[in-house]
């Protein structure tokens, strides 16, 4: 009895994992690339010029207190 339970434990995990690796790898569109030249289309990106835009100018840097190792 305890040894079918096991038995179809069994079966039903390695079916369960053979349908998730299956949904899973449908879901990948893009493969790792170490460049981005797989990613892009030949041709599709061009750079003509190149700046940074800031919105803002105004840096605010408060302090954080210090922890003097008292517990309250």
């Amino acid at each position: 009895m305890f040894l079918t339970f096991l038995a179809c434990l069994g079966v039903a995990l390695v079916i369960s994992a053979i349908v998730m690796f299956s949904i899973r790898s449908k879901l990948k569109s893009v493969r790792f690339a170490r460049t981005a030249c797989n990613y892009e289309r030949a041709g599709s990106f061009g750079v003509t010029k190149s700046a940074d835009t800031f919105l803002y100018r105004n840096v605010v840097r408060i302090p954080r207190p210090q922890n003097t190792g008292r517990r309250r």
